[in-house]
């Protein structure tokens, strides 16, 4: 039985990301539609709203190595609207925020930083180059790559490193030999980014159309496996074993209209977590009990959630479950 805590009343929440900085422990979120943000400190539980802002949040993370200083992805509204969409830097000051947008990028619809070689980059995602109407996918998403170290606030340039990817959606950090990577998937199926020296490059790595990706060691040899919902906003939660260069499914389950995909260990356990914006609308957990035989324990965390975005994650040696619940407008924690 899980127990469930609302921390946020958010109007049509669509962003919710867990992360630690120099000054706590957070928990970021916004809506969709709506001018809501707040930051949610997890140690006080006190909320702070930013103000002043356009809606159409996608992402929220941190800035490495400047606890004051926050970016987000704003202006990209449903279903896909955002030809003035772009990145935006927050600054908190006291008790006051300072926003403003960084840089102008139709269709950004994800970011996250990565880290090489003590640098720190910022990596973002656009879902099109252009779009003459919300169905359009005629022409592929970007990857744009910031470095934060030359940037002035609001005065940044981009550097575009790949323009292929069709439905550019899915984005997440894990680790290739102790390595902080950074995957992206779309209709191709799933690349890495990596720089070597001055280069950068994109790596495939899985084929087929991948909505969302995460990786969690679900057997205890010491390799991950992938998960992914396929294909875009996809019905299908499906588990692979890497056998060298290839991926062998082991695992498949249905969902519909699956989104929010995360993984991590709760209560000791490797857990899959994901919701479902349609149908039962559930937002459900998988735990893998036997995957050399595909077996699974399917687990309804909350009915008629509607999640869009949740994350495994532990505070205070607790393991928490993050979810926004966009049909229940609000962020819930669960332990």
């Amino acid at each position: 039985m899980y127990k469930k805590q609302k921390i946020l009343g958010i109007e049509a929440v669509y962003t919710a990301n867990a992360f630690s900085n120099e000054s706590g422990f957070y928990i970021g979120a916004g809506s969709e539609t709506q001018p809501e943000v707040y930051l949610y400190n997890m140690s006080t539980c006190e909320k702070s709203p930013i103000t002043n802002l356009p809606g159409g949040m996608m992402s929220f993370i941190p800035i490495p190595g400047k606890p004051d200083l926050f970016v987000s992805i704003m202006e990209l509204f449903p279903p896909f609207i955002g030809k003035d969409a772009g990145i935006y830097l927050h600054t908190s000051m006291d008790l006051n925020w300072e926003s403003g947008k960084a840089l102008s990028l139709p269709f950004a619809h994800r970011c996250e930083t990565l880290s090489v070689g003590g640098r720190h980059y910022l990596v973002v995602a656009t879902v099109s180059k252009h779009k003459n109407d919300p169905g359009d996918w005629s022409l592929p998403g970007e990857l744009h790559v910031i470095d934060l170290e030359m940037c002035e606030i609001r005065k940044w340039k981009s550097k575009v490193i790949d323009s292929s990817i069709v439905r550019n959606h899915g984005m997440c950090k894990s680790r290739i030999n102790g390595r902080e990577v950074l995957y992206v998937s779309g209709e191709q199926g799933i690349f890495y980014v990596d720089k070597a020296g001055d280069n950068w490059s994109v790596n495939q790595v899985f084929y087929g159309e991948v909505s969302e990706m995460a990786f969690i060691d679900l057997d205890g040899d010491g390799k991950d496996e992938l998960v992914t919902i396929e294909p875009f906003h996809g019905n299908t939660l499906n588990v692979y074993k890497q056998d060298g260069a290839n991926w062998e499914k082991r695992f498949s389950e249905s969902l519909s209209f699956g989104h929010g995909l995360s993984a991590g260990i709760f209560n000791s356990e490797p857990t899959i977590v994901a919701g479902n914006r349609s149908g039962s609308l559930a937002l459900e957990a998988f735990i893998v009990t036997d995957l050399l035989r595909g077996k699974a324990e399917r687990r309804i965390i909350e009915e008629s959630a509607g999640p869009t975005q949740t994350q495994v994650f532990t505070f205070n040696s607790r393991d928490y479950i993050l979810s926004a619940n966009q049909k229940k407008n609000e962020v819930a924690l669960y332990t």
